[in-house]
């Protein structure tokens, strides 16, 4: 479990299972998940119990956000892409949105860069973030990541494309 000051973030279980569900399946987000179809409750159990949570095993990690006022489940937080030779992973976050604009995401997101950099000992993360999503440009942004690039009308969604920023964070602490 990582402890931050609004929110702890710990690897999902099987009571996670709906909650992991609804979110997956919910096709307002597919065009930011790259999801075309939903996912069985089989589908989610066997990640569940078939991941060590582990990112040097499974070269992702998912992580529960909760809420510490609440005790609520609030979003998902994911790394993927992890490259040890590279020292690299991507990052994604989910909140739902009863939770947004309270400083829930930042909290988590700065825990969960704690971990990647000073544990993992990452190089760098990376995320992708819609050019119009103006709060996880800033959630971003305000962590310390830097947009490095545009891809013009990458996301299809709502019959238009849409650019997509990629922005990075250097770890400043890391020894090669």
């Amino acid at each position: 479990m990582l402890n931050g000051s609004l929110a702890f973030l710990r690897t999902p279980d099987m009571s996670d299972v709906q909650f992991m569900l609804d979110i997956e399946n919910d096709e307002r987000y597919w065009h930011l998940s790259g999801n075309t179809s939903p996912f069985s409750t089989e589908d989610i159990e066997r990640f569940v119990t078939e991941s060590a949570s582990n990112l040097e095993t499974d070269h992702q990690l998912r992580l529960v956000i909760i809420d510490i006022a609440t005790k609520n489940r609030a979003g998902l937080l994911d790394v993927f892409e992890y490259n040890p030779l590279h020292k690299r992973a991507g990052i994604g976050i989910f909140l739902h949105e009863e939770f947004r604009g309270k400083g829930l995401a930042a909290d988590a997101l700065r825990v969960l860069i704690q971990y990647l950099f000073k544990i993992v000992q990452l190089h760098q993360i990376w995320c992708n973030v819609l050019v119009e999503n103006n709060s996880s440009m800033q959630l971003f942004l305000k962590a310390g990541f830097e947009q490095t690039c545009i891809k013009r009308e990458w996301i299809f969604h709502d019959n238009q494309f849409h650019d997509e920023a990629t922005l990075q964070f250097i770890n400043p602490n890391h020894r090669v």
